[in-house]
């Protein structure tokens, strides 16, 4: 959205558990391009992380979006520029931190400033960023994310989800927002995407994920005309894919044939985390002062 804020995401769809299940039976590597040759690679932008420890973030690269409820997911946190909620590391990372300062929740987002970044015709495009999952002793209502926003409307502009997890679970999912919310289908979601949930991996084994780095990378990928996909991966080794023609021809091109911002963030409590675990998050034991650290945001283009 224009606005930069985030769309819901509930309960996960039946029919997008059967396409994740499709998938993850079939994981070919980052490398392999799925199935088919991919690259070489070169690299177009490196979201920089550099500065003295405990400092904000570099205005030549990222932006923060601050504000409590205006996000539309029902997260509780409100996002600020404090250095307390959002620094770097000295060491060419970023730490998100969230916490309890009574009466309420901090936490941070921050965007990629520019124009955007797209997939060219005939190419495709790769982003990436090493991120180690915030590791808190009690994780309920913990909602770290990587993720991609077209610059319209929601969803119609696109979202790419290349990274969230809920609960401190050691658990990650991707998935693809697109279409509309006016057409209803049978199984009560709306759109070609399936909304609100959207096309999604839906949450899967992480393990080792709450400690230490791992690298999350989506590849949009244009290199056949008439089969343009989207592919997820964990640490090199696809999961997820979504294909043009499970969307339609429309959808896809508004959805995903453009540019888009790069968005990182530490939200708690919302519909994503709620539905996990069948309760209202945070809660009152829910520990404060966890932390998504992140390293390596880079885009790269191919063909």
């Amino acid at each position: 959205m224009r606005s930069g804020t985030r769309p819901w995401m509930w309960a996960l769809g039946v029919a997008c558990m059967v396409a994740a299940a499709s998938s993850a039976a079939w994981a070919p590597s980052l490398a392999s391009g799925g199935g088919s040759a991919s690259g070489p690679w070169r690299k177009v932008w490196s979201g920089s992380f550099a500065g003295p420890a405990g400092s904000g973030v570099n205005p030549a690269y990222w932006k923060y979006d601050t504000g409590r409820g205006v996000f539309g997911n029902g997260e509780v946190e409100t996002m600020t520029d404090s250095t307390s909620n959002v620094h770097v590391d000295g060491h060419g990372g970023l730490d998100i931190t969230a916490l309890w300062q009574g009466p309420g929740w901090t936490s941070g987002r921050i965007q990629s400033t520019g124009g955007g970044f797209g997939a060219p015709a005939g190419g495709e495009m790769k982003v990436s960023a090493s991120i180690d999952q915030p590791d808190p002793a009690d994780g309920l209502g913990y909602w770290p994310a990587f993720w991609m926003l077209g610059p319209g409307s929601w969803p119609q502009h696109g979202e790419i989800d290349i990274l969230e997890d809920v609960d401190a679970l050691s658990e990650h999912s991707g998935a693809l927002h697109c279409g509309n919310l006016t057409r209803l289908n049978q199984d009560g979601t709306l759109g070609p995407c399936h909304e609100h949930t959207g096309l999604t991996s839906g949450l899967l084994p992480c393990p080792g994920c709450q400690g230490g780095y791992h690298t999350y990378s989506v590849v949009v990928d244009r290199r056949n005309a008439a089969d343009e996909q989207i592919r997820w991966y964990a640490d090199g080794e696809e999961y997820f894919s979504v294909r043009e023609r499970q969307v339609g021809a429309r959808a896809w091109d508004e959805a995903v044939n453009h540019g888009f911002s790069i968005i990182l963030d530490l939200a708690m409590g919302g519909q994503y985390p709620d539905e996990a675990c069948g309760c209202t998050t945070p809660t009152s034991q829910t520990t404060s002062g966890g932390t998504m650290r992140v390293r390596d945001v880079a885009v790269y283009y191919s063909g």
